[in-house]
């Protein structure tokens, strides 16, 4: 039998202590469960940075996944704590703060974790990972139902979410994510191409090529590409692209497609 799956992402920095308590906290109540950190290098705070990470991590698990997920400034405030379930079925637990706005479809339930029956009363204001989530992603995982959990919740909180804009043969997007490669992450989707080749980039205003993959670049030149989680990425070869040009969140690209399909 394959043996429940727990995931974890969050802004504690794998260095520090916290995402072993959470592990802790979860193992105490389900010492079968499978422990897989996500990252815990999410920058500070950063809910958008932690949301794409979800995205592109998530779907990558099998369907029965536990993914508890804390980034979280508003911890021990009126803020709610959240069991969302998408459309496919995937659950995640955290803050109801935008963290999950991208399982947040039309299909998805969200449930407010509110049932002492339960849902733990936290030891600690400050820390809602260890006390909260986790041992509700342990209550989950060993197969309770989020039904259970709390209340149905109508409105979850949704972060504003950059889509990429098309404009006849053209397609303006944004940077959203700079990742540990200096590589940025951009709200320009695969789907967004509608199958039609990449003529020309721009990157901030500056000329880019666009390449199948990072090896077909040449040393210090910026590159378009498609990444592995269905974003257009923005890149160099063997560096930085964020570094080497100043590129931060919101640089514009600019793609010219083809005028007619691949």
């Amino acid at each position: 039998m394959t043996p429940p799956i727990v995931t974890f992402l969050s802004d504690f920095g794998a260095g520090s202590g916290y995402p072993a308590q959470m592990k802790g906290a979860v193992l105490q109540r389900l010492p079968s469960a499978q422990l897989v950190d996500l990252s815990h290098e999410v920058p500070r705070y950063d809910m958008l940075a932690g949301a794409l990470l979800l995205e592109a991590c998530v779907p990558r698990f099998p369907r029965e996944a536990v993914h508890c997920a804390v980034v979280d400034p508003g911890v021990g405030t009126a803020r709610r704590a959240l069991c969302v379930v998408d459309g496919e079925g995937r659950r995640l637990v955290g803050p109801d703060n935008g963290l999950f706005t991208p399982f947040l479809g039309e299909e998805a339930r969200a449930f407010a974790l509110e049932d002492p029956r339960h849902v733990p009363a936290p030891e600690s204001a400050t820390f809602h990972g260890r006390d909260l989530f986790a041992p509700v992603a342990a209550f989950l995982a060993g197969g309770g139902d989020p039904e259970w959990l709390g209340p149905r919740v109508a409105s979850p909180v949704r972060l504003p979410w950059p889509v990429a804009v098309r404009e006849g043969a053209r397609v303006r997007g944004e940077c959203l994510l700079v990742d540990p490669f200096g590589n940025l992450v951009t709200s320009i989707r695969a789907t967004d191409l509608g199958g039609r080749a990449v003529r020309e980039a721009r990157v901030e205003g500056r000329a880019a090529r666009f390449v199948r993959t990072f090896g077909d670049g040449a040393e210090g030149e910026l590159l378009v590409l498609l990444g592995s989680g269905g974003r257009v990425e923005v890149a160099v070869r063997q560096g930085s692209a964020a570094e080497r040009f100043g590129l931060e969140r919101g640089a514009p690209v600019v793609l010219a497609l083809d005028g007619a399909p691949c």
